[in-house]
């Protein structure tokens, strides 16, 4: 399975117990390789 790391999870309510922990691994991926603000890096770089 081949994964966007440059995409923002997002959360639409109603996720199953394992679609929450597979995004919260990414979350967490995400913040170790970009740091806490990671959210605005991406958004950043979407924006250039």
């Amino acid at each position: 399975m081949s994964e966007n790391t440059k995409e923002i999870p997002v959360w639409v309510g109603g996720e199953s117990g394992q679609r929450k922990r597979y995004l919260r691994s990414l979350e967490k991926d995400l913040a170790a390789e970009l740091g806490p603000d990671w959210r605005n890096v991406i958004e950043l770089a979407e924006d250039s």
